[in-house]
């Protein structure tokens, strides 16, 4: 009988957790794509000097492309570039039709924390807007650049990902622009 040795089983065990999480890490990287949806939510007062507040529901969308580094198995880095329409938020507040239309190019850096299959990130960076609002017919557009940053968690299996986020978007001309996205990933 053939008599194992406790050090030689510990030693396996220690190895086959490196190895394992660092090759399913390295096969994160590279090029992904994607696309999303979600809620956003716009806040604003609707009236010279505070006035009534709208504080109004917009469905939006997004599609994005990306490229994950993969460089070590507990920290990653990616960088992600994408196209988003915020949608249209519009109520009556009082008493004036308001409704205000978001979309741009946004930029971002991301941090993420693997384990198994899981990914927890947060993301900083900024996106390029055009904000058309109108006020009781009166229509006012606005463009420029504004900081963006965010925190979720995704799901990867193969090549396929799903991850949910919330982001706030520090738009000079809004009391407040944040929402979340439910998105669909394919790595190439």
């Amino acid at each position: 009988m053939r008599k194992v040795h406790p050090p030689a089983i510990v030693a396996s065990i220690c190895l086959a957790a490196t190895i394992i999480p660092a090759a399913a890490h390295a096969a994160d990287q590279g090029f992904y794509v994607g696309l999303g949806t979600g809620q956003m939510v716009t806040s604003d007062p609707v009236a010279a000097g505070g006035g009534a507040l709208l504080d109004e529901r917009s469905t939006s969308w997004r599609g994005f492309a990306g490229y994950r580094l993969g460089l070590i198995p507990i920290l990653d880095f990616a960088a992600e570039a994408g196209y988003r329409s915020f949608g249209s938020a519009k109520a009556t507040v009082g008493g004036v039709d308001a409704e205000y239309k978001t979309s741009g190019f946004d930029g971002a850096l991301f941090a993420i924390f693997p384990l198994l299959g899981f990914d927890l990130f947060g993301k900083a960076g900024m996106l390029r807007y055009d904000l058309d609002r109108n006020w009781g017919g009166s229509t006012s557009s606005f463009s420029g650049t504004a900081p963006m940053y965010g925190v979720g968690a995704g799901f990867r299996v193969w090549r396929l990902g799903v991850r949910v986020e919330y982001e706030r978007f520090d738009i000079d001309q809004l009391k407040g622009l944040d929402g979340a996205t439910l998105s669909a990933t394919f790595r190439f």
